[in-house]
């Protein structure tokens, strides 16, 4: 007998067959098989029909202004699928996500899902119906434990009338069996340790594992992810893929969002192209590929040439630069890259002498009791670390951090009473170096940045900027000192202008912002030919480089990154790494938190992994990337294959 098509008995997310009876589990792998059967015989052709569509979209189209940020003539959705939705920044793929589910309103046309109309629904109405969504900027409840936020997301439950909120006995059991239903998913998650905590102290990466648990509260029938993968640790990416595909074996179609192509083609079984607004290309992954391939010099980002005349270097000095009186605060040396690297390299042979033993063994590693000290030694067996070698490594560490740029000694700092993210994290920073912070999600990565910049209270321990204590200084006064902040979230104003943005960059020194907008420009091209856009109309990856674009107005000696690549496609990635190499190479020191923790290694002079607020493990970038137990706890396999 033939297969029997998707979208029928087997592919249903209840399970039920046709005659009402339940119909036995599917064999692993079988809703895949299915779908790529049926998409087999597909053309790949933008806007070609699908055997069985879940969703079908006719007409779209949404503009800002003059600018068309989605035109798609026909697009089908196979059921029971896992369909890929890439492009490069600004393509319109999420604004195509705030349409199908009711969060934008389109100029025109019309979309559907089983055959019923969605585009005059409410997002709520959506997704009663079965189609829902998570966001590239997450939503979570701040203010709500992680649990909390969990039962948000259950349908109908009885309680929430008043008349039967009255009455205990009607939803009493309903909401028992949503409480375990909720703590299911966060064990698959690996979000039950978090139950109690409140949403706001999580991470960038675990709330976007809080959003896709709380998806699936729901039972949705359609899962719409929106870079589901952007600020998640390489080791923890190998987990929520499975949870991915796990969706399709329970009978889902899923469409996502993603730059990642090494996820595109390990989880896709159709793939659609967005450039622009509008559908380029469709067809199955290996085609994609080629597709992408075929088109990266429409995608990349463009580079603003200079004749050799005018291109500056690393040595040369940038145009009307104050006089050295009136930097006093700021001032940094613009030694000549080779130079940089000497002084670099210098620090390198006193910390790792010849046959001396490795940073990458454990810093002051402990465990979740915070007792016993374990680590590997050359031959592979566990070596527990005494109290006093645990000193003498500490402190071979802080007389590393004599005359350092930047020092934190023993910090402890949350966000709220009586939890604590930084667990007595050291850390410092030379003058010209470039330094990588990786970790799993909740290790303490970005909180170190907020403690840095001023941002959260330093419960105890110190931090100084060239031998002064600023421990308690205010963010405006850092700023004042030279130090530029990038965060991860919320870190434009969407309601002004890309150029105006800027000026608020350079608000403390508003003459020099001419040539400070021109710098920033050569780094960011887009950012000049969209000057007068206003930054709440950017895509993700567009609102990152404002973001560091503004702080770089202010011309820092020190800039704090958290997680500059989140949100970009492939090809503006490695335009960000090379631009913060190149910034670097200017006599910037930058401290980088990075999830892209192999490309981060890459480029940093040293890397520091925390983990559950402390640090696990120091040394050189390249020495972190290829150590074994790096690499197995923290890199996660894919970065071990590479």
């Amino acid at each position: 007998m033939p297969a029997e098509p998707p979208g029928t008995s087997g592919a249903t997310s209840s399970g039920a067959t046709a005659s009402g009876g339940t119909a036995a589990s599917p064999t692993a792998g079988q809703p895949r098989r299915l779908a790529q059967t049926a998409l087999r015989s597909v053309p790949w052709e933008v806007g070609v029909a699908k055997p069985d569509p879940a969703i079908v979209v006719d007409g779209v189209t949404r503009t800002f202004g003059g600018l068309t940020a989605v035109s798609v003539d026909h697009l089908e959705v196979q059921r029971g699928g896992i369909t890929g939705l890439i492009g490069p920044n600004g393509a319109g793929k999420t604004t195509l996500f705030n349409l199908l589910t009711g969060f934008d309103q389109p100029d025109t046309g019309t979309w559907s899902f089983d055959g019923k109309p969605l585009d005059k629904l409410t997002p709520h109405q959506v997704a009663r119906l079965g189609v829902v969504r998570t966001f590239q900027l997450t939503k979570a409840l701040s203010r709500l434990t992680v649990l909390q936020n969990m039962l948000l997301g259950a349908q109908g439950q009885a309680g929430e009338s008043f008349f039967r909120a009255l009455i205990p006995g009607t939803w009493r059991g309903q909401e028992k069996a949503n409480t375990e239903k909720a703590l299911d998913l966060l064990r698959r998650f690996k979000l039950d340790a978090k139950k109690d905590d409140f949403a706001g102290t999580l991470s960038g990466g675990q709330r976007k594992l809080l959003e896709m648990a709380r998806a699936l509260m729901s039972d949705p029938q359609v899962v719409m992810l929106d870079e589901p993968m952007a600020g998640v640790n390489p080791a923890l990416t190998q987990s929520l893929l499975g949870h991915v595909k796990d969706l399709r074996e329970q009978g889902m179609t899923v469409i996502f969002v993603e730059h990642d192509m090494d996820v595109v083609r390990d989880i896709s079984d159709w793939v659609v192209v967005m450039a622009a607004g509008r559908i380029i290309a469709e067809g199955p992954r290996s085609r994609s590929a080629r597709t992408r391939r075929s088109s990266t010099p429409t995608s990349a980002p463009t580079t603003t040439r200079r004749s050799p005349s005018r291109r500056r270097t690393a040595s040369s000095p940038r145009r009307s630069r104050p006089s050295p009186a009136k930097r006093a605060p700021m001032e940094r040396s613009w030694a000549p890259r080779t130079s940089r690297r000497a002084r670099i390299d210098e620090r390198r042979r006193h910390r790792f002498p010849t046959g001396g033993a490795s940073m990458s063994d454990p810093l002051f590693e402990v465990d979740e009791s915070g007792e016993d000290v374990t680590r590997a030694d050359e031959a592979g067996t566990g070596a527990t670390l005494s109290p006093a070698e645990k000193a003498a490594t500490r402190e071979e560490h802080l007389k590393l951090a004599e005359g350092a740029l930047v020092r934190a000694d023993d910090l402890v700092a949350g966000y709220l009473p009586g939890v604590n993210i930084l667990r007595g994290c050291d850390f410092y920073l030379q003058d010209g170096e470039l330094v990588g912070i990786i970790g799993p999600n909740g290790a303490g990565k970005s909180t170190l940045l907020k403690a840095l910049f001023g941002l959260i209270p330093i419960r105890s321990g110190t931090v100084s900027l060239r031998g002064e204590d600023i421990t308690s200084a205010p963010a405006h006064r850092l700023v004042q000192l030279g130090v530029g902040y990038v965060p991860q979230n919320n870190n434009v104003f969407p309601s002004l202008t890309i150029e105006e943005n800027m000026q608020m960059g350079v608000y403390l020194r508003s003459k020099t912002f001419q040539d400070r907008f021109d710098y920033v420009v050569e780094l960011f091209p887009l950012l000049g030919e969209r000057r007068r856009a206003k930054a709440g109309t950017l895509s993700g990856g567009e609102r990152q480089m404002v973001a560091m674009g503004r702080a770089l107005m202010m011309d820092p000696s020190v800039l704090l990154l958290d997680e500059p690549s989140a949100g970009l496609s492939p090809a503006y990635q490695d335009e960000v790494f090379i631009r913060c190499r190149r910034i670097n190479a200017t006599g910037v020191s930058i401290i980088m938190v990075e999830q892209n923790a192999r490309r981060c290694l890459q480029i940093c002079d040293r890397g520091y992994v925390l983990d559950q607020g402390r640090n696990a493990y120091t040394d050189t970038g390249q020495s972190l990337m290829n150590d074994p137990k790096v690499i197995e706890l923290y890199l996660g396999t894919l970065a071990k294959a590479q």
